[in-house]
């Protein structure tokens, strides 16, 4: 998949969201629902969030020979985790609002125009997340992940706020029932409390540099058992993956008195046998093959 189709579903997402937003700050004025008024709050973090995915998207897809060899897959990360410290200063913006609600309950007035963009939210957030999910398991892109994750908040948000809105909005002369909209807002609080805790565990583990997970670890050594007679000693085995991206460096000696090109025919079989077996697993990988430094000078002296 290509990178243009992630910056595409990321732009469209943010012009989405961006239309809905003045609808939202509208419908929260017309509106004492503390339910409507926390949905607005997260709306305004799925407008930044998603503006931040798409420019991301679009820096990282760049190509940067030279001084970002590497391409700029961390910024990805870095990006979840601003993404998920705005989001805690909402929580707490939110959650204050639904605790004084609680303590003096108050029935919903004026909340039509809530009701129709909160159920806009949901039709337009449910798409967007299925498409979000498709290009994140496709790309292996923590930020599409996050955006996906922002999608699923923002509906299953937004239909709990459309939920409690109805039910106040039919039974307004039960006291009792008041108490269903601070509810609404903690619901919603409470998705944006996962979605904090998703982005900074994916974030904080990716900007670590952790290793390829046991299942890779397993597809990298059945490689070296084929073609356990192709070379003379095995090394180390190194493993990295961050961004989205996984990387392969393996340590290999070969005969002392192979030539250097045969030494490269084996190489590129190895390194071809390596990321067929990431690839039929749906992951792409880099593969690097060292050449022991014992052998590399055996090797470079019969090429003399």
């Amino acid at each position: 998949m290509s990178g243009s189709a992630s910056q595409n579903l990321s732009f469209k997402a943010m012009i989405f969201t961006a239309c809905l937003f003045p609808f939202y700050i509208l419908a929260a004025t017309l509106t004492n629902s503390a339910a409507i008024l926390t949905d607005l709050l997260a709306t305004s973090f799925d407008l930044t969030a998603l503006t931040a995915c798409w420019l991301v998207l679009k820096l990282a897809h760049k190509a940067h020979a030279g001084k970002y060899a590497y391409g700029l897959g961390k910024l990805e990360n870095l990006a979840e985790l601003m993404i998920a410290l705005l989001q805690t200063i909402l929580v707490v913006i939110a959650g204050t609002r639904a605790i004084i609600r609680v303590m003096h309950p108050e029935g919903v007035d004026g909340a039509e125009l809530g009701l129709f963009v909160a159920a806009m939210a949901v039709i337009g957030n449910v798409i967007l997340n299925r498409k979000a999910t498709r290009l994140a398991h496709e790309t292996h892109s923590p930020v599409l992940a996050a955006q996906a994750r922002v999608h699923l908040v923002s509906a299953i948000a937004s239909g709990s706020v459309f939920t409690v809105t109805v039910i106040l909005s039919i039974f307004n002369n039960i006291p009792i029932l008041y108490y269903l909209d601070p509810l609404g807002s903690f619901v919603v609080i409470g998705f944006m409390i996962y979605n904090i805790y998703a982005m900074l565990s994916n974030s904080v583990a990716s900007l670590l540099d952790q290793a390829i997970d046991e299942a890779g670890q397993l597809r990298i050594l059945k490689v070296l058992t084929t073609h356990f007679d192709d070379f003379d000693e095995l090394g180390d085995i190194r493993t990295r993956q961050f961004g989205g991206k996984m990387f392969v460096e393996l340590h290999l000696g070969f005969e002392s008195d192979w030539t250097v090109a045969r030494a490269r025919t084996v190489v590129a079989k190895l390194t071809e046998s390596v990321k067929r077996e990431f690839r039929e697993a749906g992951d792409e990988v880099d593969v690097s093959i060292v050449l022991m430094p014992g052998h590399a000078a055996s090797a470079e002296a019969k090429a003399v």
